[in-house]
């Protein structure tokens, strides 16, 4: 884990979520190393989230109080056999974890494959 994310597990996200950001950092390094991390935006409203990118971001993670938010920015694009991504808007589709029990590991998988394939094109 970069000194960056531990800073923001610390700083922004609840305790009981740390667990379900770094799986889902552990699982970028496996499928998709080529991706590189690195934190996006800050300002005096907002604060940085991690993202990972290729060309462009591919995926945010966005912490809240009641679970974690993954954002895929080409995500409306994605085949979904999972139903799992939410959201109207014309591109980003999330989705969201409350525990580990129900990280969706397999899905996960899928979504970063497809986000990595659509940005390299």
């Amino acid at each position: 884990m970069t000194e960056d994310l531990e800073n923001f597990l610390e700083s922004r996200v609840q305790q009981q979520f740390h667990d379900i950001v770094r799986a889902f950092v552990s699982q970028m390094a496996l499928v998709a190393p080529e991706a590189s991390f690195r934190m996006r935006g800050g300002t005096e409203t907002y604060y940085s989230v991690p993202v990972f990118k290729m060309n462009r971001d591919v995926v945010a993670i966005s912490p809240t109080k009641t679970c974690v938010t993954f954002s895929f920015t080409r995500g409306a694009h994605f085949d979904d056999p999972f139903d799992m991504l939410r959201g109207s808007g014309k591109h980003s589709r999330t989705v969201q974890v409350k525990t580990m029990e129900n990280y969706p590991e397999e899905p996960f998988r899928h979504y970063i494959r497809q986000a990595i394939e659509l940005d390299m094109n």
